[in-house]
């Protein structure tokens, strides 16, 4: 278990130039919100016109209007998986994967976790990254790395043999189920971390999740306002599911002893209409 000031201690170092970063980079956030309205309208709007920070959100939106004109959505289009590959190496991503990492393994210490398990493997780019931060650590906690498809975790076959010292373990789980026996019997304490996977989920899966963990660092696009905006319709086409801080705060308060939201200040500057960092613990 971890206290207030354990977690106030673990996001020292990480808090303040992740904020930083957002104040500065999304700081032109109305500008794609008009942006995308435009877009979803059917106007032409140049790439070379879209603030830096918001141009990878053009390119999804383009390929997922330019596929609605097509009458369905592909996930295993070309253009698709090279969107995701582009997307985890934005330095926003880079920044966000990081600081996730830092607080968590900064928790870990705290709570002397008896494991960590990732929710959502993805492309697996978090999942290295942690392995590769837990070895410079010297850390051996066991880390279990969870997906819903079998196929994504056969693809991260590769870090096993990248970091044979450690002990990592993978298990098919949708969070929108109760965890499997193999994560449900864990030893504890566990701490779960996740970047941008419980948008595909429901709200179900915060008291999955909960279930399990006795600290979640959890990254992800938590709308903050209510607001929505055109570009939040359009990504609903292909299942990102808004998550209303407002639905989540009453869950989170009945499963866990505390919560903060990390970058709550970048809304209180810059008006953000989402948060993307929440740390809870019991």
């Amino acid at each position: 278990m971890v206290t207030r000031d354990q977690v106030e201690q673990a996001i020292a170092g990480w808090q303040e130039p992740f904020i930083d970063f957002l104040c500065v980079h999304a700081a032109a956030w109305r500008t794609w919100v008009e942006q995308s309205d435009s877009m979803v309208a059917g106007a032409h709007v140049a790439l070379e016109d879209v603030p830096d920070f918001f141009k990878s959100d053009y390119e999804w939106a383009e390929a997922v209007l330019a596929m609605g004109d097509q009458g369905a959505f592909n996930w295993n289009d070309p253009r698709i998986v090279g969107l995701f590959a582009k997307a985890v190496q934005t330095p926003f991503y880079r920044l966000w994967g990081d600081t996730i990492i830092g607080i968590a393994l900064a928790l870990a210490d705290a709570a002397t976790s008896g494991a960590l398990v990732e929710v959502g493997a993805g492309r697996g780019n978090l999942s290295a990254r942690m392995l590769d931060a837990m070895r410079a650590r010297g850390m051996s906690r066991p880390l279990v790395i969870t997906d819903a498809h079998a196929t994504v975790l056969d693809s991260l076959a590769g870090l096993r043999r990248q970091f044979p010292a450690q002990s990592l373990e993978t298990v098919v789980w949708d969070v929108n189920q109760p965890a499997p026996r193999t994560v449900a019997d864990l030893r504890g304490p566990v701490l779960v971390y996740e970047r941008a996977s419980l948008t595909y989920a429901n709200f179900q899966s915060i008291e999955n999740l909960a279930r399990i963990a006795d600290v979640a660092v959890l990254g992800d696009y938590f709308n903050y306002t209510g607001e929505l905006f055109a570009y939040d319709r359009l990504f609903e086409k292909i299942g990102l599911k808004p998550l209303m801080y407002s639905d989540i705060k009453p869950l989170l308060e009945r499963c866990f002893s505390g919560h903060v939201v990390v970058d709550r200040r970048v809304h209180e500057t810059i008006s953000l209409p989402n948060v993307c960092l929440i740390i809870a613990w019991k």
